[in-house]
């Protein structure tokens, strides 16, 4: 794995309570959700909470990036906006990001997390990021 995902991985109290991971395969960075019963928004219909949707695709869409500028590069958040398409479930989920254009000081992004199926995203979701040297 790219050092710099797991630096920022190992750094951000974030991602391990999301149960943060990732695998490389033939498309790329696939980022995964571990699936916690904290992890529920309403216990009724037992799907994961927005926020913790929101908060996966943040820190998928941080590590893409990361894994571009290298390991020590400093990645914040400076907006999102996000689309839930679907109810979620009770289960894991998994992530693929693009970064649409990247420059000195900003970088544009978009994440999408499915559950069932790829072609099936549970949210869709546009970052823009501070990106710089070192913290």
């Amino acid at each position: 794995m790219n050092p710099a995902i797991t630096a920022l991985i190992e750094r951000s109290a974030v991602a391990k309570w999301l149960g943060f991971s990732v695998q490389e395969d033939e498309g790329g960075m696939v980022y995964a959700l571990a699936f916690d019963e904290k992890h529920i928004g309403n216990p009724l219909i037992r799907a994961l909470h927005g926020g913790v949707i929101s908060a996966f695709l943040e820190v998928a869409a941080q590590c893409e990036v990361a894994a571009v500028l290298g390991a020590g590069a400093s990645v914040k958040t400076v907006n999102l906006d996000i689309d839930y398409l679907t109810s979620s479930r009770a289960q894991p989920m998994q992530a693929r990001v693009r970064i649409t254009r990247m420059g000195r000081r900003l970088a544009f992004v978009e994440a999408a997390g499915w559950q069932a199926s790829e072609r099936k995203p549970v949210a869709k979701a546009q970052f823009r990021l501070r990106i710089g040297g070192a913290d």
